[in-house]
């Protein structure tokens, strides 16, 4: 091949690159992660920016600056830039988007939010708090905005998930399990231990003979809502945000929590599970 076509081939290469990842900026994958959003109408608050479709009917919004300042008291940390808030006129959009069904979901880099039309709708329709789920994006959004690019895949993700229930308050409410109904299920030896989080279901190891439990992700994410609210009440919250921002840091779990607690997150768990069962008596 002479260099002519060499150096045709190569531009060919670069402009469909370009072509991919303009499109994929614009309405594909790497929205969450683009510098600027195009295609939304915009509503702007103090504090957020939510993007949405005219002609859709919206969830309320009006106290996002609200939650966004209880947000920081919670975490002890303030967001680096406004919130963006992506509203998805359709599942399919949110799908596209994100690669992804799931309600709702927070991005790294600029900690992004992007809503399906489900939750939106179930809000509309009283069936489901859209606010319960807005505080719990806006606490991962936090998270996300505080990490450095290496700790977006050093952080652990069972903290992560466990701060959002938590500051949320979820526990009882859209499907989550109540803090009783959690002891309970610990009480008949059913545990999802934090490290094999996020890892799909029938690939996690499981301590218990058996695993099977109706809405697992909610029980899942209420355990973990739940040994954070049991190291708060334990250990105090000064000692947990020294533990969450030496984290937010990129310093290594087990070293932080022995550390800062003055006991391995082994013996920890092991004794989360029995305060937690004690509950019941």
């Amino acid at each position: 091949m002479n260099s002519k076509k060499i150096k045709v081939l190569s531009i060919s290469v670069f402009v469909v690159l370009i072509i991919i990842i303009g499109y994929s900026s614009v309405y594909g994958r790497l929205l969450p992660y683009s510098p600027v959003i195009v295609g939304f109408e915009q509503k702007i608050y103090k504090k957020a920016t939510v993007y949405y479709h005219k002609g859709y009917s919206l969830p309320t919004l009006e106290e996002i600056d609200e939650l966004i300042d209880e947000n920081e008291k919670i975490h002890r940390l303030k967001y680096k830039r406004k919130v963006d808030i992506i509203l998805c006129e359709s599942d399919q959009e949110k799908k596209r988007i994100t690669g992804s069904l799931t309600r709702a979901q927070s991005f790294p880099l600029f900690g992004r939010v992007v809503f399906s039309r489900k939750v939106q709708d179930e809000a509309i329709a009283n069936e489901k708090p859209f606010r319960v789920y807005l505080q719990h994006e806006l606490s991962h959004s936090l998270t996300q905005q505080n990490l450095s690019l290496f700790g977006t895949f050093t952080f652990p993700a069972w903290l992560n998930e466990g701060i959002a229930v938590y500051s949320a308050n979820q526990f009882g409410k859209a499907g989550y399990f109540t803090q009783r109904e959690v002891a309970e299920h610990l009480s008949q030896d059913v545990f999802f231990h934090p490290y094999w989080w996020p890892q799909p279901l029938q690939q996690a190891p499981i301590e218990s003979k058996e695993f099977k439990l109706k809405n697992k992700y909610y029980f899942i994410y209420s355990e973990f809502g739940c040994i954070v609210d049991d190291l708060i009440r334990t250990y105090g919250r000064d000692r947990f945000i020294v533990y969450y921002h030496q984290l937010l840091e990129n310093k290594n779990n087990e070293e932080a929590f022995l550390n800062v607690f003055g006991v391995s997150f082994f013996d920890y768990l092991n004794e989360f599970k029995t305060r937690m069962v004690s509950k019941l008596s």
